[in-house]
């Protein structure tokens, strides 16, 4: 499709210094392990070196992810406060009141340092990463080199195959006519990648989920939920039409996720008492000259019960 193409063109154009970075790093590594001994035109050689590449990338998101937890927890101890704050403009549709609303939740947002953004982060600082190494991969099918993935190279990794699966084939070429057409391992190689990519994620998810918990009643908590499913499963479906190398990728930097945040959830203290303590309402405190204590007499249906007559009488002849 024309419209299709031109947008592809139009990204591969934006992220094509991203794309000589990633042939850059693939050639290293891929050289470092043939120095190992790995065998340069075989399929190990050129998947770990882009096992090493999620590695690589992995490491330099660690300081967004720092952020993103940061963001995360301000968001949830601030949720009830924002709460709060549509609960008192609710019904008010007029725009001096809307104006209100909003200015309060960003001076909120400004002084907790919440961010909704924040958890998007590291996903949104990968995409380009994901889509260069797409552009790359789908270029040794069709014998394009990229930077320092000279043609040679891009011939050696065209012939390179993962458990029987080539690199460069996708799951729907498996049935469509594509390199791996015709081959069982053409199939359920990149298909059991994609079953461990959903399944990380989907934990990842769960996990977050579990160690840091919400309010069920508030929006968070049902945007929580949703993600949880509906996320992994576009990504299980985008999946199915790329090159094996990339859900290779994919697959692994979602395993590295999930055991990022099991390191998370046990180094990070949740908050959860904070939260507790901020969905708490505002109480009003007893006045410290309010006489509190046995002398205070019972109230009964809201009103001070009086002392009877008889028991003044005697405590004060006591």
């Amino acid at each position: 499709m024309p419209v299709v193409d031109a947008l592809t063109h139009a990204l591969s154009t934006l992220v094509h210094p991203i794309q000589l970075v990633v042939a850059w790093i693939l050639v290293r590594l891929h050289s470092a392990l043939t120095a190992l001994g790995l065998d340069p035109a075989g399929g190990a050689a050129w998947g770990l070196a882009i096992v090493g590449l999620v590695v690589i990338v992995r490491l330099v998101l660690v300081p967004l992810v720092v952020v993103q937890v940061r963001g995360m927890r301000a968001m949830r101890l601030a949720s009830p406060e924002i709460r709060r704050i549509q609960e008192r403009y609710r019904g008010k549709s007029d725009p001096a009141s809307r104006d209100a609303a909003r200015r309060e939740q960003q001076e909120l947002m400004a002084r907790t340092g919440a961010n909704p953004l924040a958890g998007c982060l590291p996903i949104l600082v990968q995409a380009p990463v994901l889509f260069a190494l797409y552009s790359v991969l789908s270029g040794i099918g069709r014998q394009v080199p990229v930077g320092a993935l000279t043609g040679d190279l891009v011939r050696e990794a065209d012939a390179a195959t993962l458990l029987g699966a080539p690199l460069s084939g996708t799951l729907t070429g498996a049935f469509t006519g594509g390199a791996a057409a015709g081959s069982l391992a053409g199939v359920l190689v990149p298909a059991v990648l994609i079953v461990v990519m959903y399944a990380a994620q989907v934990l990842t998810q769960r996990l977050s989920a579990r160690a840091h918990p919400v309010d069920p009643t508030s929006p968070l908590a049902r945007q929580q939920g949703t993600f949880a499913f509906v996320l992994p499963a576009v990504s299980a479906v985008v999946a199915v039409g790329f090159p094996v190398g990339v859900v290779l990728y994919w697959a692994t930097s979602s395993l590295w996720g999930l055991g990022q945040q099991l390191v998370i959830g046990r180094l990070v203290p949740s908050g959860d008492q904070d939260v507790a303590r901020a969905s708490r309402p505002a109480t009003a405190e007893v006045p410290a000259d309010e006489p509190t204590g046995p002398a205070v007499s019972a109230r009964v249906g809201g009103q001070r019960q009086q002392p009877r007559r008889g028991t003044t009488r005697r405590a004060r002849r006591g």
